[in-house]
């Protein structure tokens, strides 16, 4: 199949939101979403980087499809505004599960 006749796919950027015990994605602008039950964040911290990196590689893959390219997410917490990311470890399993992090 050329090239040319292959539908082009289109960049979002996703949401991520982790509370205690569920992480959500949201994609804009399709506004797709999912979510899935954690164990892995306990007390505002990433305990299992390599399992954290997985959910989040999985959920994001099965909300995009394959007509969607997911580089970057953004990253929130149930703790709000005022919460350090750094100090979580949620960037660093972002990136280890293939994704740039926002915020």
């Amino acid at each position: 199949m050329e090239e040319s006749l292959l539908k082009p796919k289109q960049e979002e950027v996703g949401d991520l939101f982790v509370t205690e015990s569920l992480l959500t994605v949201k994609l804009m602008p399709s506004k797709k979403s999912a979510s899935k039950t954690i164990r892995w964040f306990n007390d505002g911290v990433v305990s299992d980087r390599r399992a954290a990196a997985k959910d989040i590689a999985s959920l994001v893959g099965r909300v995009r499809g394959k007509s969607r390219i997911v580089q970057r997410l953004t990253l929130m917490t149930d703790r709000g505004v005022n919460q350090d990311l750094e100090d979580t470890g949620l960037p660093e399993a972002v990136e280890k599960a293939g994704f740039e992090p926002i915020g």
